[in-house]
C-alpha cells in the first residue's frame, strides 16, 4: 500500500532537488503545493531550463501532476529569423531527423513544428533540438508521426502488453490497452506520476504507434497490483 505524502513533504523535496541540480535556477523558481499538485512559477532564461525543471519534479515521490507555469525571459533576446536558422541547422545535423519533412516557423520567440515524421523517437529529437536553442521561449509540436510500413492494432497491443508486463516498475494487471487506428489508449490507475509517464513512454516508443491517449489516474493510495 502506498502512503499517500503530505503536501509539506511534497514541496521539500521538490525544493531540495531543484536546489541541487546545476542545470536551473532555484532562487528565481516558486514552488506551491495543493493535493500533492506542485506548481512551478517564476522566471528562468531558457526553454530547457523550464523543461528541466518539470522533469526534475515529475522524479519526487508523491507528485501527482506539474503545473509548469515558469516564465522564460532569456538573458539574450534573439530574433526570430536567428532561432528559425538555428533550429533547422540543429534538425539537419540530428540523424534521427529528416529535416526535409519538417517545417520550422518561429514567432515572437515560440517555435512551431509541422509536418511528418516516421517514428516517435524522432518527433521526440526534432522537439528537443527546438528547445535546445538558445532564445526559444516555447515549443509547439505539432508533428504527425506517420510510420512507413503499418502494422496492425493487434500487433501493437500485442507488443505494448509484453513491454508494460516486463517493466517491473509498473502494476501490469492495473493498466488495460485498446488500440484503434495505432492510436493507444492507456486506462486504469497507478500510484504515482513516474509510473503514468513511464507508461506512456513505453507505448509511444512501439513500432508503428502513431499516437497516445493516456488516461491512467493516479492513485497514490492504491495497492500497487503487480508489484513496483
Amino acid at each position: 500500500m502506498a502512503t499517500l505524502r503530505s503536501d509539506a513533504e511534497v514541496r521539500q523535496d521538490v525544493l531540495d532537488a531543484l536546489n541541487a541540480d546545476m542545470r536551473v535556477d532555484a532562487s528565481r523558481i516558486d514552488v506551491d503545493v495543493t493535493n500533492n499538485v506542485v506548481f512551478l512559477r517564476g522566471v528562468v532564461s531558457t526553454y530547457f531550463e523550464k523543461r528541466t525543471a518539470e522533469g526534475i519534479v515529475r522524479r519526487i515521490k508523491g507528485v501527482r501532476d506539474v503545473a509548469n507555469e515558469l516564465r522564460v525571459f532569456p538573458a539574450q533576446p534573439r530574433s526570430d529569423q536567428e532561432i528559425a536558422d538555428d533550429v533547422r541547422a540543429a534538425l539537419a545535423s540530428d540523424v534521427w531527423v529528416d529535416e526535409r519533412t519538417i517545417e520550422v516557423t518561429v514567432s515572437n520567440g515560440v517555435v512551431y513544428l509541422s509536418g511528418t515524421v516516421d517514428s516517435y523517437p524522432a518527433k521526440a529529437h526534432a522537439e528537443a533540438a527546438a528547445w535546445g536553442i538558445a532564445g526559444v521561449l516555447d515549443v509547439v509540436d505539432n508533428l504527425t508521426v506517420t510510420p512507413p510500413s503499418a502494422r496492425t492494432d493487434a500487433e501493437i497491443a500485442r507488443e505494448v502488453r509484453s513491454d508494460l508486463d516486463k517493466n517491473l516498475r509498473l502494476p501490469p494487471d492495473a493498466i488495460s490497452i485498446e488500440v484503434r487506428g495505432g492510436t493507444v489508449f492507456l486506462r486504469g490507475s497507478v500510484v504515482s506520476l513516474e509510473q503514468k509517464w513511464l507508461a506512456d513512454e513505453i507505448a509511444w516508443w512501439t513500432t508503428g504507434v502513431r499516437d497516445v491517449v493516456n488516461e491512467l489516474k493516479v492513485a497514490p493510495t492504491a495497492a500497487n497490483a503487480g508489484g513496483s
